[in-house]
């Protein structure tokens, strides 16, 4: 059975009516060794804090509120008691000379202690007070500073969440996806490879009875030991809060307090206010997570030691280890998933591995390596989501630094609870890569079809030549033939069975240009095309179209064979399906004639949710939802025969269809083929090469009411200046755990 939010219930610590009273004076486990924490398997021990910032362990270094710097002032002798950025200076010049203190901006007895050795082995009067000399010495000056907080940050009162200087910073963090248990979507903050660690525990705590009334993880501020605002203080006071890699959850009933001995014992004996059982500590150290309530500045190990007094924080709960440490713990608790690369904002590619119950997140840059030959500067591609529990949608784009935030245009449109496939050219580095932008969580699977490259590198590479499109398989009206020569009259096409698709063609094509569509399926599946000879019916490694049980397209390049009955490729289902075939051109050697490929930085050509202008009549329409049997016209680049577009469905009123094609091939009311099937409640997108007219226009005829929108990618072109080469089809990447 599985917990809220899709983690193990199963407990690790057996719960008993006892157990569940607060556990006001705690003993503090051993610390768990490196070796331990690396193996993932914690519960029992502690990931203690470490020294240095989270920077220094993998995580990404935040921007800080640094005070401008406005002129040197007169010295100031610093003693016991002083407090500030300047003796934060101090403290942080001793500790580069070896000292063992905090650089809290706090001077106290230690930092005296610490000025007093530092004095003695520099020769200096050991009075434990910073004068000129000392700080002179130290390399430490009375700097004035700006306004604080600095221009860009924005004090709530609470932390600087949301300031226009942490744009950038806020961007990198995950959040979760959907509820768990009392707290809602959205509300816990943090990167990628911690925010499943505070999922884990919050939703196995609450699986086992322990009621969470408020929580979160993510604000921007200094400790709460400190000043919250900085000020004065310099980034080792940040809290961890602001890396997203701490929660404060029930804050009311466990407060953060000093505590103080009773009757003359010791500060550890003083029971804390604190509603949290020992079982809920140990879930959370499984998972890797230090509870404050343990205590700060050492805090106390057993009620036994002694101390006057004991800070503690028992409603914060934080991860001091590593990413790789991250990783290792959440592979442990939930069973290892895929390990991909990813591309942060910078174009920083790094491997990430991701547990068995985990999905790249929101905003994630997914590196797909295609093994594309040299010289290869483009790669047609079937980008497939699966697992999204939202709307959403994937670009593809250079792996490249690019700016925090949407994208502009899409690629692929995600739907909840379904595999969703989308054919796409994308744009290759040195290496063959791309990268894919997702904007909700979910997964992501990618099948190469073929490769672009220059004239130069592919001189026998293929050109493409467009046909008025026509309808070559229909299985509700249709016969339809098995490669041995075996012939239904009509569909569903048996489960498991292989059809042949036949296009008259004036060519020798290697390749066919075709859109699929599958009709109302009653069950989930996929589509595999190939040409007749490769592909074997059986359990397929790679997929053309996924389905669900509503009528789906996708468009294909599909390796095709030359027959006497004209050009054939073959589909396979391992379900029973209709299917429908609608080709609309075909890639020939370049000695036959045909167009170049050109790609294009991807723009949006149209989005009726928005304002847009007709090219012809300069009529503008804004955010009018188009009614059944609107056709929108747009204009291609100049000299363009062909263009590769993706068009989007969005809010359509009723189930329906777009087509695609040259303005005057598309006459008034129902089209004899169709480009995608539009759904009511999510957007649906699908690739289309679609003619221009000689007035260099092209329209799209929308057969329900419904928006659309339109992304140029790249055209076709006597002059164009790539080539294509067709390939079997093969899988380069799943971000799916191994089955």
């Amino acid at each position: 059975m599985l917990a809220v939010g899709g983690f193990p219930s199963t407990p690790s610590v057996e719960v008993v009516d006892a157990a569940d009273a607060p556990w006001t004076l705690p003993t503090v486990p051993p610390k768990c060794s490196t070796a331990k924490i690396n193996t993932g398997d914690v519960a029992g021990c502690i990931v203690a804090s470490q020294v240095g910032m989270p920077e220094t362990r993998g995580w990404p270094e935040p921007p800080f509120p640094e005070p401008v710097p406005v002129g040197e002032l007169p010295w100031v002798d610093l003693a016991r008691g002083s407090s500030g950025p300047v003796v934060m200076l101090v403290q942080q010049a001793l500790i580069a000379n070896g000292a063992s203190i905090i650089a809290d901006g706090q001077f106290g007895p230690l930092t005296e202690t610490a000025v007093k050795t530092y004095q003695t082995a520099n020769g200096l009067p050991s009075t434990g007070i910073v004068d000129v000399a000392t700080a002179d010495l130290l390399g430490v000056h009375n700097s004035g500073t700006g306004a604080f907080p600095p221009s860009g940050w924005k004090w709530l009162g609470w932390g600087y969440n949301g300031s226009p200087i942490l744009t950038q910073w806020e961007a990198q963090l995950a959040s979760n996806q959907a509820a768990i248990g009392s707290l809602r979507a959205g509300q816990l903050r943090a990167f990628n490879a911690a925010l499943p660690l505070f999922e884990g525990f919050l939703a196995e705590i609450q699986a086992k009875g322990y009621q969470i009334r408020e929580g979160g993880t993510y604000v921007f501020r200094c400790t709460a030991s400190t000043r919250k605002d900085c000020a004065g203080l310099t980034r080792s006071a940040l809290s961890n809060h602001a890396y997203g890699l701490a929660t404060d959850i029930n804050t009311v009933a466990n407060p953060l307090r000093t505590y103080y001995g009773i009757n003359g014992n010791t500060a550890c004996q003083t029971p804390m206010a604190t509603d949290m059982p020992q079982w809920v500590v140990q879930v959370a150290e499984k998972w890797g997570l230090y509870w404050g309530g343990y205590g700060w500045s050492s805090g106390c190990t057993s009620p036994a030691q002694v101390k006057t007094s004991a800070s503690r924080d028992p409603m914060h709960f934080e991860f001091n280890g590593s990413v790789a440490q991250a990783q290792a713990i959440l592979n442990f608790n939930a069973g290892p998933g895929a390990c991909i690369d990813v591309a942060d904002v910078n174009g920083v590619v790094t491997e990430r591995c991701y547990s068995r119950i985990e999905k790249p997140a929101a905003t994630t840059r997914v590196v797909v390596t295609t093994n594309a030959p040299a010289g290869a500067t483009a790669a047609l591609v079937n980008i497939t989501t699966a697992g999204a529990a939202t709307n959403g949608y994937v670009t593809a784009e250079a792996c490249t630094a690019m700016p925090v935030g949407t994208r502009a245009w899409s690629n692929g449109n995600a739907r909840p609870g379904r595999a969703v496939a989308a054919a796409a050219v994308v744009p290759l580095d040195a290496q063959g890569r791309f990268c894919i932008y997702q904007s909700t969580a979910l997964h992501t699977i990618v099948d190469v079809q073929g490769y672009f490259a220059p004239h130069a590198v592919a001189p026998n590479g293929n050109l493409y030549t467009p046909v008025t499109p026509v309808r070559t398989t229909d299985t509700r009206t249709l016969p339809f033939c098995t490669p041995a020569g075996v012939c239904d009259d009509t569909g569903p096409i048996p489960a498991g069975t292989e059809i042949v698709n036949t296009a008259a063609s004036a060519l020798d094509a290697v390749a066919t240009l075709a859109n699929i569509t599958v009709v109302a399926p009653s069950v989930n599946g996929y589509v595999t095309a190939d040409t007749c000879a490769s592909l074997v019916p059986g359990l397929q490694a790679r997929s053309t179209l996924n389905y669900a049980t509503d009528t789906v397209a996708n468009l294909a390049v599909v390796p095709s064979a030359t027959t006497e009955q004209g050009v054939q490729f073959c589909t396979y289902s391992p379900n029973g399906v209709q299917e429908i075939i609608d080709v609309q051109g075909f890639f020939a050697p370049a000695a036959q004639g045909g167009l170049a490929y050109s790609p294009l930085a991807p723009s949006r050509l149209v989005d009726t949710r928005q304002c847009w202008t007709d090219p012809v009549t300069q009529v503008q329409r804004c955010a009018l939802i188009n009614s059944a049997g609107s056709i929108v016209r747009m204009r291609a680049p100049a000299g363009a025969t062909a263009v590769l577009v993706n068009l989007t469905a969005v809010q359509a009123t009723a189930t329906g269809y777009v087509s695609a094609g040259a303005c005057s091939a598309l006459t008034p009311g129902p089209q004899a083929q169709s480009n995608l099937n539009a759904v009511i409640g999510s957007a649906v997108a699908n690739v289309a090469v679609v003619p221009v007219d000689a007035d260099g226009t092209f329209c799209a005829y929308m057969s329900s009411s419904m928006h659309l929108a339109v992304d140029l990618i790249g055209t076709f072109s006597a002059a164009g200046a790539l080539r294509f080469t067709p390939i079997t089809p093969v899988r380069v990447h799943d971000s799916r755990p191994p089955a």
